[in-house]
C-alpha cells in the first residue's frame, strides 16, 4: 500500500503523472491533474566506430631523405625566381618567417611542406638515400 503524492490518500493502484515538469506517484483521482508519464526506455547505445577518413598525406618511401643542403637549394631557387621571402610566402600562402627559418637551416620542413616547396620552387628536396647527390 502506498500514498498519493498529491492528495495524501492511501491508494492500492497508483499512476505516474507529470505535473509542472515533476513526476509524481498519484491515485487514480489525481491522475487527471497531470499528463501520463512514460519512463524512457533505457537503450544500450552501441558505439559505432568512427569512419576514419584516409588523410591525403604524401608518403615517401623509406629510402628517401631530406637532402642535407636543403637550405641552400631553397634560397638559390627563391633568388633565381627574383622573389623576396614575403612574395614567396604570399604565393605559397605561408608565413615569410617560416621560409626564412628553412633557408637558414634552423628548421627542417616536414614532408608536406617540402613537397609544397618543391612544387613552387622547382627544386628537389627529397633524394634517394642510396644516391650520392648533394
Amino acid at each position: 500500500m502506498s500514498y498519493c503524492e498529491l492528495c495524501g490518500h492511501q491508494t492500492f493502484e497508483k499512476k505516474m503523472v507529470i505535473v509542472d515538469g515533476t513526476v509524481f506517484n498519484v491515485c487514480i483521482a489525481c491522475s487527471k491533474r497531470g499528463k501520463p508519464y512514460v519512463p524512457p526506455q533505457i537503450a544500450v547505445k552501441k558505439k559505432k566506430p568512427l569512419a576514419v577518413k584516409p588523410q591525403k598525406k604524401i608518403e615517401l618511401a623509406d629510402e628517401t631523405i631530406l637532402t642535407p643542403n636543403f637550405a641552400k637549394l631553397i634560397r638559390e631557387a627563391r633568388m633565381k625566381m627574383g622573389l623576396t621571402h614575403e612574395q614567396l610566402g604570399m604565393k605559397m600562402n605561408e608565413k615569410a618567417q617560416l621560409l626564412k627559418k628553412f633557408e637558414t637551416g634552423s628548421l627542417k620542413p616536414d614532408e608536406i611542406f617540402a613537397k609544397k616547396l618543391e612544387r613552387y620552387l622547382g627544386v628537389k628536396l627529397y633524394v634517394s638515400a642510396n644516391s650520392d647527390e648533394e
